[in-house]
């Protein structure tokens, strides 16, 4: 440690004092631009959240209606199987066409989870 220098205490320094507009365009307008690109940096990422949100819902919007076209040929497939037992449908072939309707049934339960859950998403976006 280096001792202190009691004179060099005693003396106070002097500060340069600046104009009002020199303080002003030397310390608060940087420091204000700076705040002006922040807020533009930060509007634009809150469009692209946006646009992201919107994306993925319509993602989940084709999602579903691939699921429910995909259910409802399921189910079709099934019913045909079951309204032509005179086509050789056996034992097994009726326990296939059961399991077709329990997984179609899934699926559409599924797909109402998933409706239910954009409908939550976008009435958050709405408020």
């Amino acid at each position: 440690m280096r001792p202190l220098d009691i004179v060099g205490l005693a003396e106070p320094e002097e500060v340069e004092v600046l104009e009002p507009e020199e303080d002003f365009e030397q310390f608060l307008l940087p420091v204000i631009n700076e705040m002006r690109e922040d807020i533009a940096a930060l509007t634009r990422e809150h469009g692209r959240a946006y646009l992201r949100n919107r994306s993925k819902l319509w993602e989940m919007d084709n999602m579903l209606i691939q699921i429910k076209t995909q259910v409802e040929a399921s189910e079709e497939s099934a019913l045909n199987h079951l309204q032509n037992p005179g086509d050789g449908v056996d034992g097994r072939a009726a326990k296939r066409c059961e399991k077709a309707e329990e997984k179609a049934k899934e699926i559409a339960k599924m797909a109402e989870m998933l409706v239910e859950l954009v409908r939550r998403i976008e009435r958050s976006e709405s408020s």
